[in-house]
């Protein structure tokens, strides 16, 4: 089993450096784009017309596929707040296994819609670009996988963490135990 999640853990190692670098360069392109169309449209009086979809199409997936880095270090928003309020760590494991468990649940629920979506729009073409609209509709498949991996990752070793009482204390925690000093010293 060890060898399985050693090798497991060298694979998502890889995709999260594609995934970064891959983001990397779709926010470069966005700048580059961006930065030739407002010069060409004030100096040149020139508007480039794929340029507005080149910067939505790099946005969407830099969303999608981006949004599993932050999945691979567990900083998603979520509603944790009873489980941070929550003093014992078995449940509080529990409850974080849970949560983790339904997103990618449902980020594998929404996998059809989007093989659909992609079908669907195959043969139309995006007016700017000439670009196959299904572009857009791939970085949900390609990030939703991405996520789920990177789900699968982080969840088993936090849920340890918390079940063993050793997981670092959140920023909710740091700040109650503040809360809680600052009256200590008020009532004394």
């Amino acid at each position: 089993m060890k060898k399985f999640l050693d090798i497991y853990y060298k694979i998502d190692d890889a995709i999260a450096l594609i995934i970064k670098y891959f983001c990397a360069f779709l926010l470069a392109v966005m700048i580059v784009v961006c930065f030739v169309n407002t010069v060409g449209r004030y100096a040149f009086h020139h508007s480039f017309r794929a340029a507005e979809e080149i910067v939505i199409i790099c946005a969407v997936w830099v969303t999608c596929v981006g949004a599993s880095l932050t999945a691979r270090v567990d900083d998603h928003v979520t509603l944790d707040l009873l489980q941070e309020t929550i003093k014992n760590n078995k449940v509080r494991a529990v409850l974080y296994a849970i949560t983790r468990a339904l997103a990618c649940f449902f980020l594998i629920a929404l996998l059809p819609a989007a093989f659909t979506m992609v079908k669907i729009y195959a043969p139309m073409k995006l007016t700017g670009t000439g670009w196959p609209q299904w572009v857009l509709y791939d970085s949900y498949v390609v990030g939703s996988i991405a996520m789920v991996l990177g789900y699968l990752r982080i969840t088993p070793g936090k849920v340890k963490a918390l079940w063993t009482d050793t997981v670092e204390k959140t920023e909710f925690e740091l700040i109650n135990e503040h809360e809680k000093e600052l009256e200590k010293e008020e009532n004394a």
